[in-house]
């Protein structure tokens, strides 16, 4: 984190802006088929919007971004998370 933060306070003293994308809407696990990267491993449904049958409930991904899975942004942890990352980041 230090490197980083020194990294962009050379750049804005170089007259260079720094733009830091992040992106909230879904993760890189992509649907139930993808690897087990981050929040599908701790609390699938917490993290994702799922959909299923009776059959198999929870069990697919809403895919609203078109990258496979959407974050389940109506819950308060998933919501938390979010928050706590644009805290973190924009200090």
């Amino acid at each position: 984190m230090n490197e980083f933060k020194t990294m962009v306070r050379e750049l804005h003293k170089a007259g260079i802006e720094v733009i830091l994308d992040v992106v909230y809407n879904h993760t890189g696990e992509g649907n139930e088929l993808g690897p087990t990267l981050c929040f599908k491993g701790v609390d699938n449904p917490t993290y994702y919007a799922l959909t299923g049958t009776p059959h198999e409930p929870f069990r697919y991904y809403m895919n609203y971004t078109g990258c496979g899975n959407s974050m389940n942004l109506s819950n308060t942890a998933a919501i938390r998370f979010v928050m706590d990352s644009l805290r973190y980041w924009s200090r």
